[in-house]
């Protein structure tokens, strides 16, 4: 297994994907932390005194974290369809001993990156919200922090999670630009439509149980906010059900690839 491992990451790292993908996120990440606290101090500007400026860096990161959880789905696609695409899976199959090994190797190294990806841009942006702070970074209470601390751990395990749903579909659709497109669509545009549709067929429990719903739910459930309050799906129920399609498409992408025909 440590063999097919290093072999995974070697064809990872000989490519240039994996880097251009984390750009993105950490140029967001760098943005969000420079502005969420100034934007903090006008906002308490107007409301008045008490507003917690951690609190509000905090909702600033996890809008940061959306980009991360996109970018490492499509990391994890790339990196799950790309061998099927090129025919190199049945050279890969052929110089190990089965598939189980192969689909492991894949889901440990998109879960990685994703880890990866999630904790460079955490770090950037806490150290941008520490430099914009200024005198204002000694006023944070210990449960502040917490909630600081609780969003960002939150937020990697969402990251891996969503690393590990683009490398099933990819596994599971042998398609690099097919899944690609398809998590493209479905993240930003195509949950909201169908979440809307599902609203309107009075269905709208099962639009809270979407992938993309249950991550907000996910990441603003550890944060004292009002609104937490009136979330359809809680804590610990919405990581549970996240974990839980990532265990579908991750599955589904196994029973593929052991059962597609690679003559």
């Amino acid at each position: 297994m440590t063999a097919l491992l290093n072999a995974e990451f070697r064809k990872v790292l000989g490519l240039r994907y994996w880097w251009v993908l984390g750009i993105a996120p950490v140029v967001v990440g760098l943005f969000t932390g420079a502005l969420t606290l100034p934007l903090a101090r006008q906002v308490e500007d107007i409301v008045g005194e008490g507003f917690a400026s951690t609190v509000a860096a905090a909702i600033g990161i996890a809008l940061a974290l959306a980009l991360v959880f996109l970018f490492a789905a499509v990391f994890g696609a790339v990196n799950g369809g790309t061998e099927f695409q090129h025919r190199t899976v049945v050279t890969t199959f052929l110089t190990t001993r089965g598939r189980d090994g192969v689909v492991a190797a894949k889901y440990a190294t998109a879960a990685a990156f994703g880890l990866l990806y999630c904790v460079v841009v955490e770090i950037a942006a806490v150290l941008t919200v520490l430099m914009f702070a200024g005198g204002d970074g000694g006023t944070s209470t210990g449960s502040d922090l917490g909630q600081l601390a609780a969003v960002l751990a939150t937020g990697v395990l969402c990251a891996v999670l969503w690393a590990l749903i683009g490398s099933g579909l990819g596994l599971l659709t042998g398609s690099t630009v097919g899944s690609v497109l398809a998590i493209s669509a479905w993240v930003p545009f195509g949950e909201l439509i169908v979440s809307l549709i599902l609203h309107g067929l009075g269905l709208g429990t099962v639009a809270d149980l979407l992938p993309v719903q249950l991550t907000w739910y996910t990441i603003v459930g550890v944060i004292d906010i009002p609104e937490a309050g009136d979330m359809a799906v809680r804590w610990p129920a919405a990581p549970l059900a996240l974990i839980g399609w990532a265990l579908l498409v991750c599955s589904l992408g196994w029973w593929r690839v052991r059962s597609r025909d690679l003559a």
